[in-house]
């Protein structure tokens, strides 16, 4: 019968990339039944073998040159193909060698000059807006509904819009087996965040995969996923991927120092992060709705107006992890991870 792996790749896309995919059938015999493996990290990566795609249609060469090579990277089970699974592949270009798009190449890279020792973890807070067939975010049809205030972490007709989108990719991410903590609605109509956790590459791989699954679960409904910072412009929140972030030394007694150490190192590269924080950051970082503007630094407890927040049980524990609340919605999540082990583990 055969087994369908979807192999899935970020192409060259500017300025927001896009993720695209392709299907691959492999023979029965060569990976057991996907009901086999208890966990993910189970699954075999090396029995996918590498594949091409044509690179003058992803934006990542020219047609006289076109060629570009699928490597995976990361695999979870498929959860809209029985025995199938989700194949997250690098981008290597005609010679061979990382393409330039391939910025989880360049985390590797960060991980092998000395920041996997750091052991790093990441927490991404993925927003999302669903928009309808005219581009607006779906609890807007017919006009501007009420101001913000009963739609963030709310029930109720009038208060949520696309639960049926929302529930429906919620129980494909743990089908999938990817590592989803949580999920909630938002301060606007028509948003909502999904929480992925991980190591330094396992979160960015996952935060990928989990927005392909949302993607596809919204093609159903026919509804369009938006990454826009700002998708209603006007006196409301925009989209935001906060991220958590700790290394060993944070996460031991007495981490509160590393903590606010890293914070000052932060502090001093602004741009280079938020050079890596996604387009358009600021449309979102005006010193409203819940954010510092891109044009100020500033960390402290519990403070979501701050561009970086320590969590209140940090702060109160003294050790942990920060939360920086700059990145966008659309940011890579890739070359956040590298950026932020650059400026904080030192990595030249």
């Amino acid at each position: 019968m055969g087994i369908l792996a979807e192999y899935i790749w970020i192409d060259g896309t500017e300025p927001d990339r896009q993720l695209r995919s392709k299907t691959k059938v492999l023979s029965d015999e060569a990976i057991p039944a996907s009901d086999y493996f208890t966990s993910v990290s189970d699954i075999p990566l090396e029995v996918f073998p590498e594949w091409g795609a044509d690179g003058s249609s992803t934006n990542q060469a020219e047609g006289a040159d076109s060629d570009i090579i699928l490597i995976p990277a990361a695999v979870v089970r498929d959860p809209f193909r029985s025995g199938g699974y989700l194949i997250l592949c690098e981008v290597n270009d005609g010679n061979d060698k990382p393409h330039s798009t391939n910025t989880r190449a360049d985390l590797r890279k960060v991980l092998d000059a000395g920041a996997a020792e750091h052991e790093a973890q990441f927490g991404y807070e993925q927003e999302y807006t669903f928009l309808n067939e005219s581009g607006s975010p779906i609890g807007f049809k017919g006009g501007f509904p009420a101001p913000q205030g009963p739609y963030y972490c709310a029930v109720g007709t009038g208060n949520i819009f696309g639960r049926e989108i929302y529930e429906s990719f919620l129980v494909a991410c743990l089908n999938a087996g990817v590592q989803i903590t949580g999920t909630n609605w938002e301060v606007m109509p028509g948003q909502a965040e999904v929480q992925v956790f991980g190591g330094a590459l396992v979160a960015p791989d996952h935060m990928w995969l989990t927005r392909y699954i949302l993607h596809r679960v919204a093609e159903e409904a026919e509804v369009v996923v938006s990454l826009d910072p700002k998708p209603a412009e006007g006196d409301w929140n925009g989209a935001g991927m906060h991220t958590n972030f700790s290394t060993k030394a944070m996460r031991a007694e007495g981490g509160i120092d590393a903590i606010t150490t890293a914070c000052e190192a932060i502090g001093a590269k602004v741009q280079e992060h938020l050079d890596v924080y996604g387009t358009g950051y600021d449309r979102r970082l005006t010193g409203e709705h819940e954010t510092c503007s891109y044009k100020e630094f500033r960390y402290g407890a519990a403070d979501r107006t701050a561009s970086i927040r320590i969590p209140r049980h940090v702060a109160k524990n003294g050790c942990g992890y920060l939360e920086d609340r700059r990145p966008n919605a659309n940011a890579d999540p890739y070359a956040i991870a590298a950026r932020m082990l650059r400026t904080v583990c030192g990595i030249v």
